[in-house]
């Protein structure tokens, strides 16, 4: 997705839709930009949406300075 898209977070686990994520692999860590100041620090993984198809989310890791900042988006999809 040109975008990362946010995500529903309920009891610390990805909502798509209003349905649960099944997450199927990962994290995968991926710390970048802390060589030029835009720091990114998040755990990517493959997750099942309810009509079978596989997408590709994140966890924000840092902590956030607003709580209802989401924590978990949607970057892509797969097929």
């Amino acid at each position: 997705l040109p975008q990362p898209q946010p995500l529903v977070d309920r009891q610390a686990l990805p909502f798509h839709e209003g349905r649960p994520l099944q997450l199927l692999a990962g994290p995968e860590r991926i710390e970048a930009g802390w060589w030029d100041g835009d720091l990114a620090t998040r755990d990517y993984f493959i997750a099942q949406a309810a009509d079978a198809s596989l997408l590709w989310v994140y966890r924000a890791r840092l902590p956030v300075a607003d709580e209802q900042q989401p924590l978990w988006f949607l970057h892509g999809r797969f097929g």
